[in-house]
């Protein structure tokens, strides 16, 4: 579906104007960390579906309807998560529910099928994308795995001594953020023949990970994969260049943004990562409806990738919302059978087209390999792994 028609038919049913509301509202719940360890991409996120919601409200909404989209900061604690679902659903009595990590939507999935919440998280887990065993669980974006097999996928072809086989580390968290894509590494450098060397768990947080990349360093892996956040990625970046480390660093979509050379410096020249969403600015169709919400609405805010994330989400589940509404099924299990009627949809170019089925609940599996050049993003080339169904959950 194209951007112009697509953002149209989105907005179907919206007024030209003010909104004239009337008496019903649909009421999405909103989970975010702005306080935790995840923080510092957790709220661009936060403020960019936030952001687009309010620009569909601006609009006329869903059909007509306005999206009262309500927030919790859980600092990225599960309990604090568990409690806030809880009222979401129980009380607030919401549709859906726009939500966050990994290890609380992972601990979550259960309960989300039973009671038929429709519930998107900014957590990119492959373990969250067979509708068999997680039916309400969404995502705008490939999962970590298919970055992960896009990064291997890339090592193989940028690997150029025939003599040996590349080497690649694996650097990442005790925590279900990062450790979901490694099972899926593990299994997909066997198959490529790259040889996975090294392991390195660090902390969830950390002010030096010096002893951790000399552990890596001893292995010398030609590769490492970063599966962090983007300030803590700085900080393992900068302790790297200071311990001269040749390894080539490649980082998840949560490490690579355009926070990192303003983080990192000059430790970040010259480092790849895998992006889901294009850079802020970047020129496809969509972006004008969001920079121009910004000028507007935020006129001294500093937006990146994760932002732009935000805004995906939100233009999606809407659509969700409006077909749901229109074939009047506007519950949990209505927007669901809903959203898994998506073939291609298009947020303009924001993130790649959305396509969610009844059997196959990724997204996409196309993601974009950038890397640090003069302080800012560069785009290197696009990846799209298979979509094998013996990577569905995975």
């Amino acid at each position: 579906m194209r951007f112009g028609k697509s953002l149209a038919v989105v907005a179907a049913g919206m007024l030209l104007g003010a909104p004239a509301w009337g008496a019903e509202t649909i009421k999405v719940g909103g989970l975010w960390d702005l306080t935790g360890v995840t923080a510092d991409v957790g709220k661009p996120f936060a403020e960019g579906v936030q952001d687009s919601i309010a620009y569909l409200n601006s609009k006329g909404g869903v059909n007509g309807k306005k999206i009262e989209l309500m927030n919790v900061d859980y600092g990225y604690k599960i309990p604090q998560a568990n409690a806030a679902y809880k009222k979401y659903v129980e009380q607030d009595k919401v549709v859906m529910i726009n939500g966050w990590g990994t290890g609380d939507t992972e601990a979550l999935k259960e309960t989300i099928a039973k009671d038929k919440i429709p519930y998107f998280s900014a957590s990119f887990s492959g373990h969250l994308t067979d509708p068999s065993k997680t039916p309400y669980n969404f995502f705008v974006g490939a999962s970590y795995s298919d970055q992960m097999r896009g990064f291997l996928q890339h090592v193989k072809k940028d690997w150029k001594d025939k003599s040996r086989a590349p080497r690649v580390a694996f650097i990442y968290p005790n925590h279900g953020f990062g450790k979901a894509p490694i099972e899926a590494g593990r299994l997909y450098a066997k198959e490529l023949g790259i040889e996975l060397v090294h392991e390195e768990i660090i902390p969830a947080s950390f002010q030096d990970v010096t002893s951790n990349l000399l552990n890596m360093q001893k292995k010398a892996p030609d590769y490492a994969y970063v599966q962090d956040t983007v300030s803590w990625c700085a900080i393992l970046l900068k302790d790297a260049k200071r311990l001269g480390i040749k390894t080539k660093f490649f980082l998840g979509n949560y490490g690579m943004t355009e926070a990192l050379p303003l983080l990192a410096k000059d430790a970040a020249e010259g480092v790849y990562g895998m992006t889901t969403h294009v850079p802020y600015g970047a020129n496809v169709k969509g972006m004008k409806m969001v920079t121009d919400w910004v000028k507007k609405n935020r006129p001294n805010a500093s937006q990146d990738t994760v932002y732009i994330r935000g805004w995906a989400y939100g233009l999606t589940w809407a659509e969700g919302l409006r077909i749901a509404d229109k074939n009047k099924q506007l519950t949990g299990e209505g927007v669901k059978n809903a959203l898994e009627t998506l073939r291609n949809f298009d947020t303009g170019g924001l993130a790649p087209p959305v396509t969610y089925t009844s059997t196959d609940h990724r997204p996409t599996t196309k993601t974009t390999i950038y890397v640090i050049k003069g302080g800012k993003m560069v785009k290197v080339e696009d990846q799209e792994t298979p979509r094998r169904k013996d990577w569905l959950a995975l």
